[in-house]
């Protein structure tokens, strides 16, 4: 409603010598109706939980579901979406809330028993607390790759909240939210060797 045509704002931006950054969660808004929900069940790309029905959790827009890019489907579903994002005429993407976030929760984050359905490869089917460290870095992967389908020519910028080692092949890391105090200062040293 209040950005009805992001092609224009971004058009905008740029003759004003702005690069336009836009910010992609994770967390699916589990909406009938919204193309992005209404794609994810038709090649099944939802986290489940271990009843096998998909996970909702709250995050931003309410209660999402949340994309298990453990499956080269699933990256690949995603990085269309990133690619017609970008022909929006975004410059660079910034993954926020990959840790990943969901609000009504002890941990903030999903239950550790939720089941991702991985490739071999990375471990196979495992519960979340197996993948919780890995999730943002696929999730990276994924946004890159859809950057470099709208413009193999261009270098993609990808900023993420969570990765782990082998992340920096995608995307440059965000330490989080912090505030100008003593405290956070001290803890941006440690999180800082640690990138």
């Amino acid at each position: 409603e209040h950005f009805p045509d992001p092609k224009s704002l971004a058009t905008d931006l740029h003759l004003n010598g702005f690069k336009a950054i836009w910010m992609l969660d994770p967390g699916i808004k589990h909406e009938d109706g919204y193309f992005v929900y209404d794609s994810g069940p038709k090649i099944d790309v939802w986290i489940r939980k271990p009843d096998g029905t998909p996970f909702i959790g709250e995050v931003w827009p309410g209660p999402c579901a949340f994309p298990d890019y453990t499956q080269s489907k699933v990256r690949s579903w995603w990085a269309s979406l990133v690619r017609d994002f970008v022909y929006n005429g975004v410059d660079g993407i910034w993954n926020d809330m990959n840790k990943p976030a969901a609000f009504k929760s002890v941990t903030k984050t999903m239950p550790e028993r939720n089941i991702h359905r991985g490739l071999d490869e990375i471990g196979g089917c495992q519960n979340h607390l197996s993948y919780h460290n890995v999730y943002g870095m696929p999730m990276a992967r994924s946004t890159y790759e859809g950057m470099r389908l709208a413009d193999k020519d261009k270098c993609p910028f990808v900023l993420t909240r969570a990765g782990v080692i082998g992340s920096q092949r995608y995307a440059a890391t965000w330490t989080g939210d912090n505030v100008s105090n003593w405290e956070h200062l001290h803890m941006s040293i440690s999180m800082v060797l640690q990138l």
